[in-house]
């Protein structure tokens, strides 16, 4: 879990390069809402995520999902197979095994399982695999789109367990949306 002093320190080395930013660490519900998008993440991921901004960016970060786009990239990058050495990469895996037939499909199952995407994108397209020509270019970019898909999938949810929250779900990061009242510190005459 993020510490309080590993956040606010994040969020000063922001501040420091980024002059004129407008973030402040004195607004209490503007740092709330940050902090709560990345209160799963350890010291250093959180740290590692503002550096890569930094030297990724030349302007400031205009909202939460700027830094959370960072994340997305970091599960990205930890996926060992890039999506044009996909398709090639199986077809080495089904020669070395001999082939679909006689016990070979066992063989090259197991051999994708260090690679979870790329094991479901054949699994969706192992009889098209089986059929296809070495050069049929518009199954493989199919093959190759299903498992950039499949990529993004396992990035999202390896993102969704860092941050304990799904991307998409906005309410999540931000909480539902704070009435008047709340705003201003107490209940007003005119709500109930």
């Amino acid at each position: 879990m993020l510490a309080a002093k590993a956040f606010m320190s994040g969020m000063e080395m922001l501040k420091k390069c980024y002059i004129g930013w407008q973030f402040d660490t004195k607004d209490k519900m503007q740092v709330e809402l940050w902090y709560s998008a990345f209160k799963n993440t350890t010291d250093e991921q959180f740290i590692s995520i503002v550096k890569e901004y930094i030297a990724r960016n030349d302007y400031p970060p205009k909202c939460i999902k700027n830094l959370t786009d960072i994340l997305v990239d970091k599960a990205l990058e930890q996926v060992k197979i890039a999506p044009e050495r996909a398709l090639p990469f199986v077809r080495e895996i089904i020669s070395d095994c001999g082939g679909w037939e006689y016990g070979g499909k066992k063989d090259i199952y197991k051999k994708l399982e260090p690679y979870p995407a790329l094991y479901k994108t054949v699994r969706e397209f192992e009889e098209t695999i089986k059929t296809m020509q070495a050069n049929d270019p518009f199954t493989a970019d199919r093959f190759r789109r299903a498992y950039e898909q499949r990529l993004r999938d396992a990035a999202t949810t390896r993102i969704d367990s860092l941050l304990g929250l799904s991307i998409q779900d906005s309410s999540k990061i931000l909480g539902p949306a704070p009435t008047q009242s709340k705003l201003l510190g107490g209940a007003l005459p005119y709500e109930e």
